[in-house]
């Protein structure tokens, strides 16, 4: 009963930090996502006022002339047809900035748990995170005469690219294992760009060996 009671309090705190993070995450985003429509929003709110402001003017303009004009009542028609403008004006600009300031709001929803997987090891990984190494590999390939390096996802396909200043690329993958090679579907999804794909062995923070594994695959 005591190792039950220890898996689920253990699984209790990781899905309470699972939740954080996620909130965390989205809160990033939101933010994100509410800089960008504000900006976009404020100027719709600017234009429109502006749009409004504009129409009531040139309404006044002619009311005020059919009043001057209202020689015998004659255009108590056309000034009531003003006042009625002036009235469905005053609604619809009302109603159209209210609806531009509610669409400056982002609202999150509760996080709702969708699927749950289990990650089992096969076995020892012998890349390494790319994030560790981006200062060693630019200092790399900086040596070499190669720039513009990109870092890439961790453990992804790629970790990092470079180019020459002629634009030669270059691919790179990072390991701790001087004998690493790809899977199959690991070289056909590599397929393209495998000429021009290297993995970096690595070792004490410093690149210790490169190969190109077009060759090693011919």
């Amino acid at each position: 009963n005591q190792f039950e009671d220890n898996d689920i309090q253990e699984e209790v705190v990781g899905n309470q930090q699972c939740i954080t993070e996620i909130m965390e995450n989205s809160v990033e985003i939101r933010d994100r996502l509410y800089g960008k429509r504000e900006k976009q929003l404020n100027k719709m709110y600017t234009f429109l006022e502006k749009s409004f402001n504009q129409q009531y003017r040139e309404t006044l303009k002619r009311l005020d002339k059919y009043q001057q004009e209202n020689i015998d009542n004659r255009n108590s028609a056309l000034i009531n047809q003003m006042n009625a403008k002036l009235m469905d004006l005053d609604i619809k600009k009302e109603d159209r900035l209210e609806l531009v300031n509610q669409q400056k709001n982002v609202s999150l929803k509760p996080p709702k748990l969708v699927i749950s997987l289990d990650a089992v090891p096969t076995g020892e990984c012998q890349r390494v995170l790319a994030n560790d190494y981006y200062d060693v590999i630019s200092e790399y390939e900086r040596a070499n005469g190669r720039l513009n390096v990109k870092q890439y996802n961790n453990l992804g396909l790629i970790d990092f690219s470079s180019e020459r200043f002629n634009g030669e690329q270059r691919f790179i993958v990072l390991t701790i294992d001087p004998g690493f090679t790809f899977s199959e579907n690991e070289l056909e999804d590599l397929r393209d760009i495998l000429e021009m794909v290297y993995v970096y062995v690595v070792e004490d923070g410093e690149i210790r060996e490169e190969k190109l594994i077009y060759l090693d695959n011919n």
